[in-house]
């Protein structure tokens, strides 16, 4: 009997496991934007080890560059070059970039050695540059000698130096070292620094942070090295105890001629080759900081992408109607530089899609992949286009009930993790700042694995990396450049529908801020928040209705798409309308809690002049604004009107097109951010004004 039982339910398990329910058939797979079989074809061509073994190629270990590559070219450009040759891509070619656009000098700084010992109370060598490059910071000038050690915590307040004599000694930082230089050396001489800051010491305080200092050629030549948390405390700690502690410093640097450049690799469209869809994702941060997912990763993604396209396209499984190009960059300058150096391509580039830390295993870093949107100044269908992709990938390899992903993505040597993702508000800090900003105009999305445990620190290395999550990747940038690529009617079509549906759930979480506002507001405040919530709401329609007739632009006039296009503003706005109204009824039955009677917004005084003034760019602030001519220019001035924008100061900026009125520019700003007083915007005009960025106007 017993042994009937076991045949029986091991029969029951096996026909459980290898049923439909577990595998079911194509018409149970969750739909997209593109077919299911030529997603199979992406999914099947796609390698995460691929690109993961050029990821070890490109960072397998923190290396002291040779100072041939300064001259020569470097490592890393010659071998995205040479790969991507040879996976079959004729258009590829290392470009030499200007130096110019932040200012940057014609010499770079490079590290010849470095040593750190103690020498008293015993003799032990605590870091070395051979085997730790993080170690010496950029900047460090060479220096030769032995001194006490003395800890001033953070070191970057003269409160920490209080009854402490700096004075010709080694100052020990817990913290970044260059706001510690600012005081401990210029102002109470010591001789140099040890440091140690990193991203996540709590979860290894082994790690050593990349770091710099930033000495100008008027103030005193010292050097800092960095050191892990755990060596950091043991020498605090061992301070506090009274031991004197007696190091040796031994670093030499140089400044050395070099070259900026960049690679780019072009897979050509058939049929509109001058409309070209650009990914980007950054080779250098600097030329000593190196780091495997912070940006390897995203470049051996691009790598990869390039490759399956390319395969695709050569065995007839797809064609492109436009271009796609690829661009490995030094992060932000590069990208600036590469569309100053050649406007021709800058005018073909329809969206940017740029990838930074993109390939780290999500659960070993307690990470989510995620995508940073375009912002409220630049709205775009490029959003839901990706983002529409990245929830299907979820979707796919979600374990549900069913214990099992419907469409696994996995890479054969890499993990099993669920695919963690959010869709997020546009955030800055990567190339993609360079195509959004006001004076670029092309759209562009951020995607992005973060936290990074990890990040900028000598411990960046490819074994917190995962194929899996690289071959993800990749397949959501194929995927989407295969769409766009070819977008056509029947494609825009499927835009609009995205936009719209999505779009419909964006107006209800303006819905749920603007009611937020009201109910947070209180007595005193209640009419001032009925304002800002109402201008959430029309804000918010403006956005969809601009995010839709963004689509057009692989259609242009064509008739029976605009009347799809018509028909989903018109509800847009109705739909903003009624939300309108029911803000509207909420504002008054607060009133009659609070015993007020319910007041129509009206502009005050300020506001009424600030909606007769237009700021209008300048010559100087056509194209990607410099930021590092600016703050030079800020440097300088002890006299001009005070601003606190924070993140929303590159929206002001990006919302000047010498239409809007600084009143409008304010309130697309709050809407985006948070309520922002209109003098705040003002000053900060009136600054751009006093250094040559804009004209402001008075309207007629």
């Amino acid at each position: 009997m017993r042994k009937i039982l076991f045949i029986l339910s091991t029969f029951f398990f096996i026909f459980y496991c290898f049923s439909e329910e577990q595998f079911p058939p194509p018409s149970d797979i969750p739909k997209t934007i593109l077919p299911l079989d030529l997603l199979m074809e992406i999914i099947n061509e796609s390698s995460g080890e691929m690109a993961f073994q050029n990821e070890i190629i490109l960072t397998g270990v923190n290396r002291n560059r040779e100072p041939e590559e300064y001259k020569n070219g470097y490592f890393e450009t010659q071998f995205i070059e040479k790969k991507l040759k040879e996976y079959g891509i004729k258009d590829v070619s290392i470009v030499e970039l200007p130096k110019s656009f932040f200012s940057r000098q014609d010499k770079t700084w490079d590290a010849i050695s470095a040593e750190l010992w103690m020498v008293k109370p015993q003799k032990v060598k605590l870091t070395d540059l051979r085997e730790v490059p993080a170690t010496l910071c950029q900047g460090s000038s060479s220096f030769e000698g032995e001194a006490e050690l003395v800890y001033v915590g953070p070191g970057d307040s003269e409160n920490y130096y209080k009854d402490k004599d700096v004075k010709d000694k080694f100052i020990l930082v817990n913290g970044a070292p260059e706001p510690a230089r600012r005081i401990g050396v210029e102002k109470f001489g010591a001789l140099g620094i040890i440091a140690y800051s990193s991203s996540h010491p709590e979860f290894d305080p082994d790690q050593v942070g990349w770091n710099s200092i930033r000495v100008s050629e008027k103030e005193k030549k010292t050097f800092a090295f960095m050191v892990s948390t755990r060596m950091g405390n043991e020498l605090r700690d061992r301070l506090e105890r009274n031991e004197k502690i007696v190091l040796r410093a031994s670093c030499k640097t140089q400044m050395v001629p070099y070259k900026e450049e960049c690679v780019t690799a072009l897979i050509r469209g058939d049929e509109r080759p001058d409309e070209e869809l650009i990914f980007t994702a950054h080779v250098f941060e600097g030329f000593a900081k190196q780091g495997a997912n912070d940006d390897a990763s995203g470049c051996v993604a691009l790598m990869e992408t390039a490759r399956v396209i390319q395969s695709l396209k050569d065995s007839g499984k797809i064609k492109l109607r436009r271009s796609v190009r690829f661009l490995f960059v030094p992060e932000i300058s590069g990208t600036a530089s590469f569309l100053e150096k050649f406007p021709d391509i800058k005018k073909k580039i329809y969206a940017n899609i740029n990838e930074d830390m993109v390939g780290e295993a999500l659960i070993k870093n307690n990470s989510i992949f995620q995508i940073k949107s375009t912002p409220y100044s630049l709205p775009s269908y490029l959003n839901d286009v990706v983002a529409s992709l990245i929830e299907w990938i979820g979707e796919v390899n979600r374990i549900n009930l069913k214990r099992t992903p419907t469409l696994p993505i996995y890479a054969p040597t890499g993990t099993r993790d669920p695919f963690y993702y959010a869709i997020d508000p546009y955030d800055g800090g990567s190339d993609h700042i360079v195509f959004v900003d006001g004076g670029v105009k092309i759209p562009a999305v951020m995607l992005i694995c973060w936290p990074d445990m990890w990040y900028h620190t000598d411990r960046d290395t490819p074994d917190k990396s995962d194929p899996t999550q690289l071959k993800r990747v990749v397949v959501l940038s194929v995927a989407s450049a295969i769409f766009l690529s070819n977008a056509g009617e029947k494609e825009v079509c499927e835009m609009l529908n995205l936009s719209y549906s999505k779009g419909l759930k964006r107006l209800g979480d303006d819905k749920i801020k603007a009611w937020q506002i009201l109910r947070d507001s209180g007595k005193k405040d209640i009419h001032k928040a009925y304002k800002e919530a109402r201008n959430v709401i029309i804000q918010g329609g403006i956005r969809e209705r601009e995010t839709l007739k963004s689509a057009m632009f692989f259609v242009g006039s064509n008739q029976k798409i605009h009347k799809i296009l018509s028909r989903h503003l018109e509800s847009i706005s109705s739909l903003e309308k009624n939300i309108l109204s029911e803000i509207q009824e909420f504002y008054i039955y607060l009133c009659s809690e609070y015993s007020l009677k319910p007041q129509e917004p009206k502009p005050t005084k300020e506001e009424m002049e600030a909606s007769k003034l237009i700021p209008v760019r300048t010559e100087k602030m056509k194209g990607f604004f410099n930021s590092f001519a600016f703050r030079e220019y800020l440097r300088d001035k002890k006299d001009l009107p005070p601003y606190n924008l924070g993140p929303a100061e590159f929206e002001v900026r990006n919302f000047i097109d010498g239409k809007r009125s600084a009143l409008e520019i304010r309130d697309a700003v709050s809407a985006e951010y948070y309520p922002i007083e209109i003098k705040d915007v003002l000053n900060y005009l009136r600054v751009l004004e006093s250094a040559g960025f804009v004209k402001i106007e008075r309207k007629k």
